[in-house]
């Protein structure tokens, strides 16, 4: 059976089209199949709350998923890095590393958020430091939930004023020797992050291709490797919301 990756829904509760979406999508995933989220699945992540609407419907999804047989897998992004084992249970996934290696179809891969390759944006990588201490995590997660949301929403803010200035300046990009830190004996590496749907091949020796997946919005996107091959694939969100249950 296949392996589904996804990457940059940035749910919350202002885009319920978005989680419809994602209903809609991995209802459509077949028994046996494998899913892998690569990190910011949800808008920012303070810790589990059981008001939280996108929280909730990711858990009754998965949990559909996996009673129909489909493996669910959860990779940290940079708005859901407090996601811990537990929490990931109950969003009826298994939390895996931050750069999971494993081999599928005869193709060695990488799968990872993939903002470790953003390694030219310092301000960013400091940023990624403090908040993965595990102390100042620790002492976060003490906070009253409600001062947990306030704290993420001004990051959030942030990131939303920040973003158009990092992915206009090709020095926030990926770097190809950072990527061939990471990809020594790997064929395919799959990473979200940038918000930008590509193919790139050619970049390191040995790695047949490096893919990219798109940020959720007006379309979806997703990777799909199988005994037939690999590939990106990209549809309107029009367009899952509205069709039948399809496999993709």
């Amino acid at each position: 059976m296949a392996c589904y990756v996804i990457a940059d829904l940035h749910l919350d509760e202002a885009r319920p089209e978005l989680t419809a979406a994602l209903a809609a999508w991995v209802a459509r995933l077949e028994a046996g199949a494998e899913l892998y989220i690569l990190g910011d699945l949800f808008n920012f992540f303070v810790g589990f709350d059981p008001k939280d609407q996108a929280q909730q419907a990711v858990a009754t999804i998965m949990g559909a998923a996996q009673a129909r047989g489909v493996a669910c897998y959860f990779i940290h992004g940079n708005r859901d890095f407090l996601v811990n084992a537990r929490e990931a249970r109950q969003l009826n996934c298994t939390l895996l590393p931050d750069c999971y290696y494993c081999e599928r179809y005869g193709q060695r891969l990488l799968l990872t958020h993939g903002d470790i390759f953003c390694s030219n944006d310092l301000k960013y990588q400091a940023y990624q430091r403090k908040v993965n201490n595990k102390c100042l995590q620790w002492l976060f997660r003490r906070l009253p939930l409600s001062r947990r949301r306030a704290i993420g929403a001004k990051i959030r803010a942030r990131s939303a004023r920040e973003y158009s200035r990092r992915h206009q300046s090709a020095i926030y990009g990926v770097v190809t020797s950072t990527v061939a830190q990471y990809c020594q004996g790997v064929d395919l590496v799959v990473h979200g992050h940038i918000h930008v749907l590509g193919t790139y091949q050619g970049e390191v020796p040995g790695l047949t291709a490096r893919y990219v997946l798109g940020a959720w919005g007006q379309n979806l996107s997703y990777f799909k490797l199988d005994e037939t091959g690999a590939a990106l694939h990209e549809l309107p969100l029009s367009q899952v919301l509205l069709s039948d249950n399809k496999q993709p």
